[in-house]
């Protein structure tokens, strides 16, 4: 009988098997760091901002390039002080508006927009204008003004926050819109009208907006954002719109609006008056110290003549 010939392979796996294992339980790891991770939109944005070498040009991810031979650290090539300041409370008001719509699994009827830079000399200030649209959130009693009891959740969420950004709002525009129905009855431009303001009524009264940054619109049925001859089309046309701007806007800085929309106040001159009032006060003091100054003077020349 033949030898078998010794020298053969050793018994068990190769050291692939080992090294597959290592790989696979490191991805393993990976997939779950990143499961457990989350990344806030606006928080990465201003971390991207902070990294771009032009602090104008819009970004949408980090490149780093390394210097030389690679031996040293890269650098940020970016601006010592990157444009803009950072988030805004209008930007908290934003993301809570968004944030809320999310959690309460809204329509893709309501909508929450943010107005965006639209050259460099914004530097961010058109961020103050918030957009909304609202179809089922906020909506009243077939031919009436009278909120369903729904629509109260919406407005003290709304409400509370609109009141903790008061002092840098400007003006806060509610735009009522009906649908065109030939059966109904009600004129639906001051329908319109009174659904704006009873939203603006609640707000002053129940979050102490002040009256005058409040601009209720009715707009009847002339903006249509859908077919009128369709019950689904009449739904959507039944909405409210509110644009929020903030006191540095550039819409707010521009006279025109401020006289279509009816504004009497201006902040810079509100400024210049407090100034004018500090100065005018500082003067009418000194003044009133020199006659008290004089009037001692004349005393004393009076004690001493007796």
């Amino acid at each position: 009988m033949a030898r078998k010939k010794g020298g053969g392979e050793e018994s068990g796996g190769s050291w692939m098997d080992t090294y597959g294992d290592m790989v696979t339980l490191l991805l393993t790891f990976f997939i779950v760091l990143y499961s457990m991770s989350s990344i806030e939109e606006s928080k990465w944005a201003e971390i991207v901002k902070a990294f771009n070498k032009n602090g104008k040009t819009k970004v949408d991810q980090i490149v780093l390039v390394v210097d030389g031979d690679g031996d040293k650290p890269a650098q940020n090539s970016g601006n010592d002080e990157p444009e803009g300041k950072g988030l805004t409370e209008f930007d908290e008001f934003y993301t809570a508006l968004v944030e809320y719509l999310d959690s309460q699994e809204a329509s893709t009827a309501e909508m929450a927009e943010q107005g965006q830079d639209d050259g460099d000399e914004s530097n961010g200030t058109n961020k103050e204008n918030i957009y909304l649209k609202f179809q089922d959130m906020i909506s009243f009693e077939p031919d009436t003004a009278v909120l369903r009891e729904s629509s109260y959740d919406f407005l003290d969420f709304f409400g509370q926050k609109l009141s903790e950004i008061e002092d840098k709002l400007a003006v806060v525009i509610i735009k009522g819109h009906t649908a065109a129905y030939d059966s109904s009855e009600v004129d639906s431009r001051i329908l319109s009208s009174e659904r704006a303001s009873t939203i603006a009524n609640y707000l002053e009264t129940n979050y102490n907006i002040e009256p005058k940054k409040l601009f209720p619109l009715g707009l009847a049925n002339l903006y249509p954002v859908a077919d009128n001859k369709s019950e689904d089309g009449r739904m959507k046309n039944r909405r409210v719109e509110i644009s929020i701007i903030g006191v540095n806007s550039p819409l707010i800085k521009n006279d025109l609006l401020k006289s279509l929309i009816g504004m009497d106040y201006d902040y810079d001159k509100i400024l210049e008056g407090t100034a004018v009032a500090e100065a005018v006060t500082g003067k009418a003091n000194e003044a009133s110290d020199e006659e008290k100054t004089e009037e001692k003077t004349e005393e004393k020349d009076e004690k001493e003549e007796e």
